[in-house]
């Protein structure tokens, strides 16, 4: 059956919460049609740029959750959700569904799932989209929805943000890579996952979701509601292996080599003698040590419903096997 959360006597409330650091990227003009198109079917809509604003608004009850529509790229969404995930399973029937805008420039999460910033579409969603309870992560109490990663990448990320100024393309991070490339040295990662020994890498990637920029499939086998991390760790510590992990990773080989690790785990700490970034979800978030946490199930996004048109195949909703 068609769920229409416009038929009831009173339409849930929209909250939209975009980020005043998000820039002026492609589809920005689409946040005020959002909230005109709203308006014209009586759903009562509030805008805000405040974390704190939102958590209050979204807290206010009423006949059914409120929607909040983070209208921006992956770290508002990952802003959007540490406001209001709950890490227990407690009154889920209540919790806020979030229905992403992505206006960002990767957009992995929206992209993964089926989402379009096109104000119609995101009312369809808004309207008729199926729940999805997402296992949310934490980095040093920092909230991630895709993946948290330690090394080159992280380091790159990095650059980027000590040289950022408003919005970012693809062809930003060209500066950065270079940087990275004649700088980095690749120190050595000391890697627990839950109660194992320590692994040493060069490298480390925990990834919830299997996204990674440029459409790289780095873990492919991540699935979003399992309760688990994927954790990939890369031994080669040089440029050259670098350049190995990398053309490895866009034929798919990569999980073959044997100085890759793969495995699965709920509380992973990273730590090294060096100084080395982190980053999560695309953003650089700081250095090491570093503690992960999952919790399971802690937040409600609405998926485009299977019937439009627009959308592609919905993710799997289970787990799949090695």
């Amino acid at each position: 059956m068609t769920i229409d959360r416009f038929a009831d006597t009173e339409s849930p409330r929209v909250l939209v919460f975009t980020s005043p650091k998000a820039g002026s990227g492609k589809h920005r003009e689409q946040i005020p049609r959002l909230v005109d198109l709203l308006r014209q079917q009586s759903v009562d809509v509030q805008i805000t740029h405040e974390v704190s604003e939102l958590q209050a608004l979204a807290a206010q009850t009423g006949p059914q959750p409120a929607v909040i529509v983070p209208a921006g790229g992956d770290g508002t969404l990952s802003l959007a959700a540490g406001s209001v995930s709950t890490p227990t399973q407690r009154e889920t029937e209540r919790r806020p569904l979030i229905a992403p805008m992505p206006l960002g420039t990767e957009n992995l999460l929206a992209r993964h799932f089926g989402h379009h910033a096109i104000a119609e579409h995101v009312i369809h969603t808004i309207r008729h989209g199926v729940p999805y309870a997402l296992d949310v992560g934490t980095a040093n109490d920092q909230t991630f929805l895709i993946m948290a990663t330690c090394g080159f990448d992280a380091e790159v990320v990095r650059a980027m943000h000590l040289t950022r100024s408003g919005h970012i393309s693809r062809f930003s991070y060209f500066g950065p890579v270079m940087h990275a490339i004649r700088r980095y040295r690749f120190p050595l990662l000391r890697v627990r996952i839950d109660d194992g020994e320590p692994l040493e890498c060069r490298w480390a990637m925990v990834f919830n979701l299997p996204c990674y920029g440029g459409g790289l499939r780095i873990e492919p086998d991540a699935v979003g509601n399992d309760g688990l991390f994927d954790v990939i760790l890369f031994r080669g510590g040089s440029i050259p292996s670098g350049l190995k992990y990398a053309t490895t990773i866009w034929t798919g080989q990569h999980r073959k080599l044997r100085d890759v690790v793969r495995c699965r785990g709920r509380q992973i700490t990273v730590e090294s003698i060096s100084r080395v970034p982190y980053q999560l979800d695309g953003d650089y978030a700081g250095k090491l040590p570093l503690k992960i946490e999952m919790h399971p199930a802690s937040v409600d996004f609405l998926l485009p419903p299977p019937t439009s048109s627009t959308t592609g195949t919905s993710p799997s909703q289970t787990s799949p096997s090695r």
